[in-house]
């Protein structure tokens, strides 16, 4: 390896260290995510306190020790990730808990922090768009806000200042009990006065037909059939992967559990798999919330295709 590719790599790797070191701060600071394992919150300890050797080799015991595919192991797989000192290790890791385990509670986790070491390592392309994917695949994560602060900061870097403000506003509404929150988004939002508003996602300006929408209300109504049923409007996402086996797995899973699904493969290359199609919003919403029970993950409601 010549000099240069050796200072490349113990840049990568102190970015890496720094960014973990911080994050792991936070989390102290915080409730622990390392919520069901004791062994994992005490590594998250260590690793805040600044015994990183001490806090990985637990993780790999706990990883070692559980079964490839349950809750324990993509556990401890994401804290490896975010423990890493090898900016690929991290990277390898909690894509794999991205991708191959979409549905678990650590998805939406992983997409943030893969975000955050994109951003820290100058990819602010990649770092834009693991925000924004979180934001849209994982609508109803507690980390939409942060998430859109990271975007928004990657939005900026890319050269987009009208969609970072947007974005950056987006997260001042979404953690508004945050005041810490609060204070980071606002020292980024000082790049936005003067910056004109990014425009609205329909810019047609064509009303929407009468029969599809609610003005009263807000909300979306049923077309009928000519028999007077209502026509299948709505549909779940259950998850979106780039792995056709974890996207097949998911399937299988889906219809011995009488919930059989389907895939749509979109122009981003994610595999999304959904169920449905459903009739009604609120019928569409029950059935979220029992696939939530069944496979976990963040399932949510989307219009059908």
């Amino acid at each position: 390896m010549s000099a240069g590719m050796r200072r490349l790599a113990r840049g990568r790797t102190i970015v890496v260290a720094t960014v973990v070191a911080a994050l792991c701060v936070a989390a102290s600071t915080r409730a622990s995510m390392a919520q069901d394992n004791p062994a994992l919150r005490t590594a998250v300890q260590l690793a805040a306190e600044g015994r990183g050797d001490s806090a990985r080799r637990i993780v790999a015991a706990e990883l070692a020790k559980a079964k490839p595919g349950d809750a324990a192991y993509v556990e401890a797989l994401y804290w490896r990730g975010r423990l890493a000192v090898s900016g690929d290790s991290a990277e390898r890791d909690l894509r794999r808990v991205a991708i191959e385990y979409s549905t678990s509670p650590w998805a939406d986790q992983a997409l943030l922090q893969l975000a955050q070491l994109a951003l820290a390592a100058g990819n602010s392309p990649a770092a834009l768009q693991l925000a924004e994917r979180l934001r849209s695949d994982y609508p109803t994560s507690a980390l939409r806000g942060r998430a859109a602060l990271w975007a928004g900061r990657a939005a900026f870097e890319v050269g987009n200042p009208a969609a970072a403000c947007a974005l950056l506003d987006s997260a001042r509404t979404e953690e508004a009990a945050d005041v810490e929150f609060l204070n980071q988004v606002a020292f980024y939002h000082g790049r936005c006065a003067g910056v004109a508003a990014a425009p609205p996602a329909d810019t047609t300006g064509a009303a929407p037909p009468a029969a599809a929408t609610d003005t009263a209300r807000g909300a979306v109504r049923p077309e009928s059939t000519s028999a007077g049923r209502p026509v299948p409007r709505f549909e779940v996402q259950v998850t979106a992967t780039r792995s056709s086996r974890t996207a097949q797995a998911l399937l299988n899973r889906l219809t011995g559990a009488g919930q059989p699904g389907r895939l749509v493969k979109g122009s981003d290359g994610l595999l999304r798999v959904r169920v449905g199609p459903f009739a009604t919003e609120a019928e569409a919403a029950a059935a979220a919330a029992r696939l939530k029970r069944t496979v976990g993950g963040h399932p949510f409601v989307v219009p059908a295709t």
